[in-house]
């Protein structure tokens, strides 16, 4: 396993102690999901960056099958949380399915509403597998939301105009548009999937999204909150 691990940081934005407890926290956290699945030829960057997931004080991204960047946002109090350990293994493994899919040829070579949410919320499950807990934004919904955010979704499925940060993240102040909703709604759909093939999510990181996208509309499974 050719995993490399370039940090960014020329101007020392990041505090040197803080770097060292990340750096060894990102280690650990692959070491875990190496476990689990052996990936080649990736190359995980880390670097400084203004913004950030204001919960954790940094975020992730699958750039392409051959490349990861974790941004960490300096001064953000989130970064000295007792859970940073666990919200790195997360967003590692998370972006890791992401990476997976793609050379799996799950990733749609032009996105819709169906495959962020399938996307997503694989990602999102495979957190869970690889030992973190299950994400806030896949459980922000209670059950008149995501019925509410399902419904809308239905008919749009297989658009691929549709409004991202709406979806993803939100409106600010605007009930119709409740943060994290994408995130939730597309880990209900995979749960659901998953628990009714009896599938992980590294098992289904190759399935196509409209495979699951359709089962839900044919009503083979039902979206639902998670219990408190």
């Amino acid at each position: 396993m050719t995993i490399t691990f370039h940090v960014l940081d020329a101007m020392d934005e990041l505090p040197a102690a803080l770097k060292d407890d990340i750096m060894g926290e990102l280690q650990a956290a692959n070491e875990r999901i190496a476990r689990l699945v052996q990936l080649d030829r990736l190359d995980i960057v880390v670097a400084p960056e203004a913004w950030a997931m204001p919960a954790y004080g940094f975020n992730g991204y699958a750039n392409s099958p051959g490349r990861i960047t974790i941004t960490f946002k300096p001064g953000s109090p989130r970064l000295h949380d007792p859970e940073r350990p666990d919200r790195i293994l997360g967003t590692l493994a998370h972006e890791m399915h992401h990476v997976l899919r793609m050379r799996r040829g799950g990733e749609p070579d032009t996105y819709t509403l169906g495959s962020r949410f399938v996307s997503e919320g694989l990602a999102q499950c495979f957190e869970e597998e690889a030992g973190a807990p299950t994400p806030f934004y896949a459980v922000a919904l209670d059950d008149a939301a995501l019925t509410m955010m399902a419904e809308r979704a239905r008919p749009l499925l297989s658009a691929s105009d549709f409004n991202h940060d709406d979806w993803m993240f939100g409106r600010r102040n605007d009930p119709e548009w409740p943060r994290s909703a994408g995130y939730s709604v597309g880990y209900a759909l995979v749960k659901a999937w998953l628990e009714k093939k009896g599938l992980s999510a590294l098992k289904a990181a190759g399935v196509p999204a409209t495979e699951m996208t359709d089962d839900w509309l044919a009503g083979g499974v039902s979206l639902r909150s998670p219990p408190n």
